[in-house]
């Protein structure tokens, strides 16, 4: 089984994981390799319910808490955001982003790579995980498992092309962008 590759935003010992997911009851969870964020997303949005939404969870400021944004969209529009943004929404280690429908789908990356995938038909979801090489194991661990004193883990922001995702929330407030 192939190890987990670092985003550019986060920055940890990782050597231990593997490309793994467990699931417990509607949720599959995993973390997400480097190289598998386009793939992923591009195919698991495609598979969302409209209408549906997309949110993304930005540092306020100094202080541990986060600020949330919503914009509800189409599939082609949640594609398009994936295009644009790409490039930090899958490299930035702070952010926090993911796509939601009302039919109860969600995905939802956290810090260090973790993704959760909540759905009460994970069937549609969990071929997408294998396509990328990910095994079924109850016991698949996240970055979250290997943290310690030893071993801290450190997040940070990251820019694309002179963007970061300040410009995301700058930008997609023009087209409906709200925060909740």
């Amino acid at each position: 089984m192939s190890e987990i590759k670092l985003i550019a935003g986060v920055s940890v010992n990782a050597d231990s994981l593997r490309k793994e997911y467990k699931i417990e009851d509607s949720r599959l969870t995993l973390t997400l390799s480097a190289e598998d964020y386009k793939s992923f997303f591009k195919q698991t949005v495609a598979k969302f319910q409209e209408p549906m939404f997309f949110f993304i969870e930005v540092p306020d400021g100094d202080s541990e808490e986060y600020l949330n944004y919503y914009l509800n969209c189409t599939v082609p529009v949640a594609k398009a955001i994936l295009k644009r943004y790409g490039g930090i929404l899958f490299t930035d280690g702070v952010i926090r982003f993911g796509f939601g429908s009302e039919v109860g789908d969600e995905i939802y990356m956290q810090e260090f790579q973790h993704l959760d995938i909540y759905s009460n038909s994970l069937s549609k979801f969990e071929p997408i995980v294998k396509s990328l090489g990910y095994k079924n194991n109850p016991e698949a661990q996240t970055i979250w498992d290997v943290l310690s004193d030893d071993n801290p883990g450190m997040r940070e922001c990251v820019e694309v092309d002179d963007e970061s995702f300040e410009d995301i929330i700058e930008n997609l407030t023009e087209v409906g962008l709200y925060q909740k």
